[in-house]
């Protein structure tokens, strides 16, 4: 069985990629590493939920909380000629091939291939580079067609399920309607 080092964005996410991943003879071992979400409490919920996710699948599940820092997603953001959702995954996927190296992982990949509402096009460009300058290996999965399977076993487990990316951006714009009527 070949280890992997899987991004974990949140509990539900998480679902349908640790089982697909156990089912095709991985090792699974999650992180989660996650500085673009806002409000803290929802970094907990999320966290929270991956930590349930897990021990149901009884893997291993690094928690990365002293890395938490979101005014760095915001720094880069602020600074950064890149969209907002190209700093976070670039964040995401340069620590993660760090920490894949650095703990002798050949392979990783993510949750936020799970996702239908990521950019999986510039999440590919930028875990590869990122498995490139490290030596490492990314796998290229797409998880989407596990969707409704993974929101399924998220509910019947009654694993937190958040209704925004994570952040502080996104959870302004779905909000943003309702200041319109507000305002108008």
């Amino acid at each position: 069985m070949e280890k992997i080092l899987l991004h974990v964005c949140c509990g539900p996410c998480a679902i349908a990629c640790v089982e697909s991943l156990l089912a095709q003879n991985y090792t699974v071992t999650g992180i989660f590493y996650n500085p673009n979400i806002h409000p803290l409490s929802e970094y907990l919920k999320r966290r929270d939920g991956a930590v349930e996710v897990f021990k149901r699948f009884n893997c291993e599940l690094q928690i990365e909380d002293m890395a938490y820092k979101p005014q760095d997603f915001f720094h880069r953001v602020h600074n950064k000629e890149q969209d907002r959702c190209a700093c976070c995954y670039d964040m995401r996927f340069e620590y993660l091939a760090e920490k894949a190296k650095e703990q002798e992982y050949k392979i990783f990949t993510s949750t936020l291939f799970y996702s239908k509402y990521q950019n999986h096009e510039l999440m590919n460009i930028s875990a590869h580079g990122h498995a490139k300058s490290q030596g490492i290996r990314f796998l290229e999965h797409d998880f989407r067609p596990l969707w409704e399977h993974g929101i399924a076993l998220s509910k019947e487990w009654e694993i937190y399920r958040q209704n925004y990316c994570g952040c502080l951006y996104s959870e302004f714009e779905r909000h943003a309607k309702k200041l319109k009527k507000i305002q108008n």
